[in-house]
């Protein structure tokens, strides 16, 4: 099989270089092409529906999902990620959908990702056995409501696990986890020249463990996002695209009979880019700045409070797309940053210390196809082995796609 899919992959690519026809990429895309073209963050893509509901006025009677990746291929992700959603235009202004996500790695984390720091895991260590099961099978729904020029978007999404022994005579031993998430969105096309696209979420994930005998355990979080982008068109070609994005998350722990705070996490993002397409060739990109923090509390008499903050600049995201058949997308990206990290260790009042290193992440190169065939689309970022294995790649045994999405527009 792998062979086949290794050989299909060697005719497509000689076909890119000799076919001619091209065709419109309207209401197609996913993950795998936000991955191909360097994690992108400055594109149109229905990716960005989980962070703003109201994207799902554009990409209206569309089914899309993900297929997944091969374990440790798609950027250290060792999931075999998926999800299945679907968007129905009622009519005109009125667009429903829904979306059944698991437990696996996102871009970016919203309403769709589920327990994204681990709580857990957490809970799990801290009672010393895996008594709380993992997260999975988030289902969310999701409408958008067309106004004039804008568009508003509005999505609820829950998910819920419980594990529970029931012993004769005994109080029983339960242990659940939960998470419920909201977000609401703007897509205004202020004039012609000028799109905001802006989102907020809030997302509630927790856990909590009943032993047979004792006192429970419990963690709770709030997870902010706000998320926001321009798209300026400066002419017929070029399009600025400015952005802004803020996280944050805060929770709490009892256990043992007393109470404390769970580590904060807070993260922002200014990003510039642009996108500048001619025929049917587009070259989107920027660069951004990140600023991320995370403070654990002191423990008295264990341990000291630690903060760990970063400076990331410039976090390069850059991508290309050629649509080079009717039927075929090639694509190509790159992505780079330099990190400057703190560490610090806060004993007291008059002492604390500090470490602060310098590393880089190595650039990383990208590639990616599509595949269109009338509404149907199936998007994948390629292995960047397979490149540097030549020919070797159609007898080989690695895995040809590190991950792969698929869509229907009708």
């Amino acid at each position: 099989m792998k062979r086949i899919t290794s050989l299909l992959f060697c005719i497509i690519f000689l076909a890119a270089i000799t076919a001619a026809n091209a065709q419109d990429i309207h209401r197609t895309g996913g993950q795998a092409r936000i991955y191909s073209m360097g994690n992108n963050p400055y594109i149109i893509d229905p990716e960005f529906i989980k962070l703003n509901p109201a994207w799902a006025s554009d990409y209206y009677n569309f089914l899309w999902g993900d297929i997944g990746s091969n374990a440790g291929a798609a950027f250290g992700d060792n999931s075999n990620g998926q999800f299945a959603g679907l968007n129905v235009r009622i009519n005109s202004r009125f667009t429903v959908g829904g979306l059944v996500t698991v437990n696996t790695a996102n871009p970016f984390v919203s309403i769709s990702t589920l327990d994204p720091y681990g709580l857990v895991q957490s809970i799990n260590n801290a009672i010393g056995i895996n008594r709380v099961v993992p997260l999975n099978n988030n289902f969310e729904a999701l409408a958008s409501f067309k106004y004039g020029p804008s568009t508003f978007g509005l999505g609820i999404a829950y998910a819920a696990t419980q594990n529970e022994f029931d012993r004769v005579g005994q109080t029983a031993e339960i242990g659940d986890a939960s998470q419920f998430g909201i977000n609401a969105g703007l897509l205004s096309r202020l004039t012609g020249n000028i799109t905001i696209d802006a989102g907020v979420s809030l997302i509630f994930p927790s856990t909590s463990y009943q032993p047979v005998a004792g006192n429970n355990t419990k963690l709770s979080q709030t997870i902010l996002l706000l998320n926001a982008r321009s798209f300026i068109n400066v002419s017929r070609r070029l399009t600025f695209v400015p952005l802004i994005a803020l996280q944050s998350a805060s929770g709490s722990i009892d256990a043992g009979g007393s109470s404390g705070d769970l580590p904060s996490l807070f993260n922002f993002r200014i990003g510039v880019g642009a996108n500048y397409k001619i025929d049917e060739f587009l070259l989107a990109g920027g660069v951004g700045i990140d600023f991320n923090s995370q403070k654990t509390p002191s423990i008295p008499n264990v341990s000291p409070q630690l903060t760990n903050s970063s400076v990331q600049f410039p976090v390069w995201n850059l991508g290309a797309e050629w649509i080079a058949t009717k039927w075929l997308v090639a694509r190509l990206g790159y992505m780079a940053s330099t990190t400057n990290s703190t560490t610090e260790t806060t004993y007291s009042t008059t002492q604390t210390n500090q470490n602060i290193v310098t590393s880089y992440a190595p650039g990383t190169v990208t590639l990616g196809i599509g595949l269109r065939f009338g509404g149907f689309s199936l998007d994948a970022t390629v292995n960047s082995d397979v490149i540097r294995q030549g020919l070797n790649m159609i007898g080989g045994g690695g895995p040809t796609f590190a991950y792969v999405s698929t869509s229907y527009a009708f």
